[in-house]
């Protein structure tokens, strides 16, 4: 690979590196609770242990020390600097103001700000009395060609904002003002900005750590709180990842979201955003068959097979059971779309160069590669309720039938649940019977295009946070109807 191919592949690299290095530190704050845990109640500490073979925590670990191990191995071949510094904009204060006098009959007087040019969002300058300000390099007399000196009127502020149609006042590294000042009186200057991430998208490590440590914690609080619900969630996970189908899914998807990036898709361009809509169905596709697969495993064979019969001769009530069975459901599709969403993430910032190469296009920057990876994520968080919906509908379904009606009964439910809205639009203006079979799919089929907007995904169209609270909402909501009917069949069904 010649220098210059290597440094075109590094711009995807500090997208990914932040999202290792997020889950490197959440990995380091877990052993740190833990290590304080294993001081104050050492039976919780031992427990939290033991949970890492329980099904959930053990795949979490090792993806967290994957991720660690990437993050590492990154390090070297990022601008950690530029991150880290605009990482602490975060928390520190945005907001500058300073004073200072100009002498009276002063020429170029230097004004220098601590201040770096790429963290302005805007700058005020304001002075009781006429002034004349020049923004420029550091190199001593040399002027800003496209920047006109400001004159500024008495009590009649200038304002210089991010994105506006003005020029940008500082083009160098430093910001440095030079007032000329003609009056007789020395003119108090006061110079107040507002400062920003110079790159916001490396909030991207911080949302990565809250993710994980919630996850983390309410995972705990779910193994201490609904102990015998755990307990069944917790079986129900090991036993989906004992399954074959677990890894093929695994693996499968891996290898064609890394094909994904090769992959000509002969869009004239818009290769980025085949890929992410390939990459969200491919997810989609096999976190149901995973599902689905578990449902009929952990639920119908126990049935047929009298094991839940044993299960339930212990103190666990049939609601524990369906409630347990569902929460391991939960779990296993969790798993797969955070170790296959995250190499789709992966993919994404990779093939953003990889498209540009093979386009001739310009070389892209790394913000590029984040703003396309940003994009992949609410397309994830609601593929995965459309998942957790799909599996609360085959847990129901295979209280009283078995793997291969599952399989069908779910996908066909898959299917018709994505034409609904065209179903009832074809109705309109129909027979009324027509119109009643429009209606009655509408009233029982989920309505699963509200969890589809790989148009917004792909085209890059922010999704409001309030879509995806709705959206879960209504996930929420047909789940727990979903529950019910599960409950109600497995109530009165012999298990003798």
């Amino acid at each position: 690979m010649t220098p210059l191919l290597a440094n075109r592949w590094l711009v995807a690299l500090p997208p990914i590196w932040l999202v290792a290095t997020g889950a490197l530190l959440s990995l380091l704050v877990i052993l740190l609770c833990w290590g304080l845990l294993a001081l104050v109640r050492p039976r919780l500490a031992a427990e939290a242990r033991t949970s890492l073979r329980d099904g959930f925590a053990g795949p979490m670990a090792w993806l967290l020390a994957s991720l660690a191990a990437v993050s590492i191995a990154l390090t070297p071949l990022v601008p950690v600097g530029s991150l880290l510094r605009s990482l602490s904009r975060f928390t520190a204060a945005d907001g500058f103001e300073r004073t200072v006098n100009v002498p009276a009959g002063a020429n170029l007087e230097s004004v220098p700000l601590n201040i770096r040019p790429q963290e302005l969002a805007w700058i005020q300058l304001s002075a009781p009395a006429p002034l004349i300000v020049r923004t420029q390099q550091p190199i001593e007399g040399f002027a800003l060609s496209k920047v006109p000196d400001v004159d500024l009127v008495a009590d009649k502020p200038w304002v210089w904002q991010r994105g506006s149609s003005e020029a940008t006042p500082f083009l160098s590294a430093k910001a440095q003002l030079e007032a000329t000042n003609g009056g007789t009186a020395a003119v108090p200057l006061t110079i107040k900005a507002r400062l920003v991430p110079e790159f916001p998208e490396t909030a991207i490590l911080p949302w990565t750590m809250a993710t994980v440590l919630a996850l983390a914690g309410v995972y705990y609080l779910f193994r201490l709180l609904p102990r015998r619900v755990a307990a069944v969630a917790s079986a129900t996970t090991k036993e989906a990842i004992g399954q074959p189908v677990f890894a093929v899914a695994l693996v499968l998807g891996a290898v064609l979201l890394l094909a994904f990036i090769v992959i000509p898709y002969t869009t004239f361009g818009e290769d980025v955003k085949m890929l992410k809509d390939s990459g969200l169905t491919l997810i989609k596709v096999l976190a149901l068959l995973v599902v689905v697969w578990t449902a009929s495993v952990a639920v119908a064979e126990e049935i047929e097979g009298r094991t839940a019969l044993t299960v339930l001769s212990k103190p666990l009530t049939r609601v524990q059971f369906v409630l347990g069975k569902f929460a391991g459901l939960v779990l296993v599709a969790l798993i797969v779309f955070l170790v296959l969403g995250t190499i789709l993430m992966a993919t994404t910032s990779l093939k953003v160069v990889y498209d540009a190469r093979e386009g001739s296009k310009l070389d892209p920057v790394w913000r590029d590669c984040a703003q396309e990876m940003i994009t992949v994520v609410p397309g994830l968080v609601l593929a995965l309720l459309e998942t957790i919906l799909l599996a609360a509908v085959s847990l129901a379904v295979s209280t009283r039938l078995g793997m291969v009606p599952n399989l069908v009964i779910c996908f066909t439910v898959y299917a018709l649940g994505h034409l609904v809205p065209l179903i009832v639009q074809s109705s309109v203006g129909k027979l009324p019977i027509v119109r009643f079979v429009g209606q009655l799919f509408a009233t029982i089929l989920p309505v699963l295009e509200h969890f589809t907007i790989e148009a917004a995904v792909v085209g890059g169209v922010p999704v409001p946070w309030s879509y995806l609270i709705w959206a879960g909402l209504y996930a929420g909501l047909y789940s727990a109807v979903a529950l019910l009917v599960a409950l109600v069949l497995f109530q009165d069904r012999d298990l003798a």
